[in-house]
């Protein structure tokens, strides 16, 4: 239909060599673009690993000896896993499939959702001008997916409201729209209301409305129904990472305001055509409003999160949601080229990260707020036209051997060329189930998205080993659940049980304090019980040595006056030992570190003075690598 101000011509139904040659303009140099500018992040190899663990048959997971899903993704981890298998090359699926998806979604944009050549050609270059959209259009992740599902589910919903209106199409509408939550849950969110209003203007019985709902929501049945079997969760670990973390929310919604201020100084057109959407929703279609309302619902959300190390990364599906907004929304020639305008010149401002991008973009710094240009940062060695030719060659994928990795930062890339048998401790969460469901340790310094755990003492050991060898109590308890869930025979009646208690909360949880400062409550011996002979040499968690988390209390077995201490510490540690005397220790010594030196040393060492009568020694590490441990300890020979 014809818009105010615009004749038919300039504003119809798509059909004309004109019309065409700009489409095709616009999608040629969209397809140039994410050429020039393809990348791959290193979260995008977290799941990469987990593609080439199932397609060489150890499951759909990260680490081999225990099901855990690292992915927030499935849908996507499904596509890649297929691809992957039909080319031969998990990195070659992966670009594919994201350039694909990227350049059908901006196609149905303008020339299927748009209401005309004009609003459709405006939101589709307003695309290829905005950094984060450009940025996400590869990288790896799910975006490209998201975004194809996105405009396809709202283009069924308007086919419905505007036309078709059968129970079929919008339970095909409903269905698209509830599987973006396998692409990301989150995403749910921002087609909620517009899914709210299809289902309210399809409802004829109570009946039939039940039935549309559950045939809508039967991919997300049956994922989470294996999820639930398989990972022993519903959600994906990476939830259970970031979410509920303790961080107040002042502090997150702080951080959040900053993500969305460090997008709009390094990418204008993004928030602005965002904004811009959204005012121009109040004088539109229901249908529209609803759309606007969605977008409002995810940027609070965003907003309450931290929004995201990576700048613009959860930019780009609201930013489409806005750009279908502005393809249907009825404006005068007049608001087109205000817009057109507008939009122009704050795109011009980040050519350089877009249409002019080129091999040399390169980005760096870290700041303070700890958001990156994260294409920017990993382009130069991971650029599609960037790096060496055999970067993205096929990973190998035969055992050579188990080994231990601890790693947060650039976890993908050590990990997917790292052999299915490595196996790696990730302290910030995403890939491991037992600090997943540990509290962030308390630091004023934290970094959104890189939330680091402490690693209880005896998990190394444990991993290596494959036996539940931490030194808490009530941790080692808490993680046999964990373990039983995510390392046991699936069919195993006991491994069910672990299972609902682990989900119900039935499961006691150990201090977290001492996790989130560091400082737990010391573990208490006998005297009697550390070694008779001097230990020397041996690694700090053989026997006969205790490991402690972080202090250990030694019960004498009467009081007595210390003249001198005899000891066995792990080496490369910092250790201060006091006495307990009228309720508070008081300083004795301080041992350690003993550089260039492997396993427990023996250290000896005599006063002037005798102390005052004590019958309990405290000795702390006070710096060192989280492995702490005891050998023998001898007072007054």
């Amino acid at each position: 239909m014809p818009q105010p101000g615009c004749t038919s011509s300039e504003i119809g139904s798509g059909v004309g060599q004109t019309t065409t040659a700009a489409y095709i303009a616009i999608l040629s140099l969209m397809f140039a673009v994410l050429i020039r500018t393809a990348w791959m992040s290193d979260d995008a190899e977290i799941t990469l690993r987990c593609v080439m663990n199932f397609i060489h048959g150890y499951g759909p997971t990260f680490n081999i000896d225990e099901r855990v899903q690292a992915f927030t993704h499935p849908l996507w981890f499904l596509l890649i896993s297929g691809f992957t298998l039909l080319l031969g090359n998990v990195f070659a699926a992966t670009f594919i499939l994201s350039i694909a998806f990227s350049l059908l979604a901006i196609w149905l944009l303008m020339s299927r959702l748009a209401i005309g050549f004009l609003p459709g050609i405006l939101a589709g270059g307003a695309l290829v001008l905005s950094k984060a959209y450009v940025d996400y259009s590869t990288s790896g992740l799910e975006n490209p997916l998201s975004h194809l599902m996105l405009v396809y589910g709202l283009l069924l919903g308007f086919r419905f409201l505007e036309g078709e209106r059968t129970t079929r199409s919008a339970t095909a509408c409903l269905t698209v729209l509830s599987t973006i939550y396998l692409c990301r849950p989150d995403l749910v969110l921002l087609v909620f209301p517009f899914g709210l209003l299809v289902l309210w203007q399809s409802y004829e019985t109570a009946r039939r409305t039940i039935k549309t709902i559950g045939i809508a929501l039967t991919p997300v049945f049956l994922w989470t129904a294996f999820s639930l079997f398989y990972y022993g969760t519903p959600f994906p670990n990476t939830a259970y990472a970031k979410l509920g973390i303790g961080i107040p929310l002042n502090e997150m919604i702080r951080q959040g305001l900053v993500y969305f201020f460090d997008s709009f100084s390094r990418d204008p057109i993004t928030l602005t055509l965002i904004f811009t959407s959204l005012v121009l929703a109040l004088r539109q279609s229901l249908s529209l409003k609803a759309i606007a309302a969605g977008v409002v619902l995810y940027l609070v959300y965003v907003l309450s999160i931290g929004g995201d190390f990576m700048t613009g990364r959860f930019l780009t599906s609201p930013l489409l949601a806005s750009a279908v907004i502005l393809s249907r929304s009825k404006l005068s020639k007049i608001e087109v080229a205000s817009i057109g305008l507008v939009l122009g010149i704050l795109g011009a401002t980040s050519l350089h990260a877009t249409i002019l991008s080129g091999p040399n973009y390169s980005d760096t710094a870290i700041p303070a707020s700890g958001i990156t240009d994260e294409r920017g940062f990993m382009f130069p060695g991971r650029g599609l036209l960037t790096t060496t030719r055999d970067f993205f060659a096929q990973p190998q994928w035969q055992p050579d051997g188990k080994s231990l990795t601890v790693q947060c930062g650039l976890l993908g890339s050590a990990s997917l060329y790292g052999g299915p048998d490595g196996h790696f401790i990730d302290p910030c969460a995403l890939t491991d189930p037992l600090l997943a469901r540990l509290p962030v340790r308390n630091d004023s310094n934290w970094r959104i998205g890189h939330f680091e755990r402490r690693i209880p003492t005896g998990y190394e050991e444990s991993i290596i080993k494959g036996e539940n060898l931490l030194v808490d109590t009530a941790t080692r308890q808490y993680w046999d659940v964990i373990r039983k869930a995510t390392r046991g025979p699936l069919f195993s009646f006991e491994r069910l049980k672990a299972i609902v208690r682990m989900n119900l909360g039935l499961v006691d949880k150990p201090n977290f304090e001492m996790y989130r400062s560091g400082n737990p409550e010391p573990l208490t011996v006998d005297l009697a019980s550390l070694s008779p002979n001097p230990v020397t040499g041996i690694r700090w968690s053989n026997p006969p040595n205790i490991p402690f988390e972080s202090s250990i209390e030694v019960r004498l077995p009467s009081p007595m006056q210390i003249s001198s201490i005899d000891v066995s510490l792990d080496s490369n540690n910092k250790y201060l030992v006091g006495y307990l005397t009228n309720s508070t220790y008081v300083r004795l010594a301080e041992f350690g570190p003993i550089e260039n030196h492997y396993g427990m040393n023996r250290y000896q060492l005599r006063f002037e003075q005798r102390s005052a009568m004590t019958d309990r020694l405290r000795i702390t590490a006070v710096a060192g690598d989280g492995q702490y441990a005891i050998g023998h300890l001898f007072l007054n020979r």
